[in-house]
């Protein structure tokens, strides 16, 4: 048997070593992998582009592997996951997806970047790249968030028919309410409510996260991990 390929795709502001802990957790019937979206890298020069980031997972995925992977998403790294899955069904047999957005509500992310505008440099910008961080600038993170302005992912939501799990903090009560709304748009997603959680839980809660990747993955593929 063959291990089962997973991608962690990172959030905005966090970089593919905030998945370390979680990875570590792994059962060895897995294969895991992370990704640096370059797309999130030089925003400030070169607005970011979904389909960008996607194609760059999805090459790294038929590089790596025969088979497809499962991709593991969260937050920005989650819509990345769908538009791959979007782009190129054959190379993702499943999506793990937390705190994902279909379509960010216009009000919430004028608040989001009005406030984000307000912060220190400091309470706002990655963390160096020489310490595992993305090295974002806030200037940076801001003109990501403005990419979004007319962003709306539930026509391809729809056609996507991988099974999905969506996953959100049970303390990250502004992304509740639009996971829901993520699920509500497939045709093959559950939601599950990590109690006690908050939006970045693979930094705070890396073993609970793989044992919902590993719990999930051995239900939803079975057979091919027994």
């Amino acid at each position: 048997m063959s291990a089962i390929p997973v991608e962690f795709l990172h959030g905005l502001g966090q970089s593919p070593s905030d998945w370390d802990a979680t990875i570590a957790s792994l059962p060895e019937w897995l294969d895991p992998a992370t990704t640096t979206i370059p797309s999130f890298s030089a925003p400030a020069h070169k607005p970011f582009s979904l389909n960008e980031a996607a194609r760059w997972v999805l090459a790294d995925v038929a590089d790596r592997s025969e088979e497809p992977a499962v991709l593991v998403g969260l937050s920005l790294g989650s819509q990345v996951a769908i538009r791959a899955a979007s782009l190129e069904p054959g190379l993702v047999s499943g999506l793990i997806l937390s705190a994902p957005l279909a379509r960010p509500p216009k009000a919430m992310l004028k608040i989001q970047r009005a406030m984000m505008g307000m912060l220190p440099e400091r309470a706002v910008a990655g963390r160096p790249i020489e310490e595992g961080g993305s090295g974002l600038t806030k200037e940076d993170i801001l003109a990501v968030l403005d990419t979004f302005t007319d962003f709306d992912l539930r026509p391809e939501l729809y056609q996507i028919q991988v099974p999905t799990l969506v996953v959100v903090g049970g303390n990250d009560r502004l992304n509740r309410k639009s996971s829901g709304e993520v699920v509500e748009s497939m045709r093959d997603a559950t939601l599950q409510v990590i109690p006690g959680a908050g939006h970045e839980w693979n930094r705070t809660h890396p073993e609970q996260f793989a044992g919902v990747v590993t719990n999930w993955i051995r239900a939803t593929f079975g057979d091919a991990v027994s």
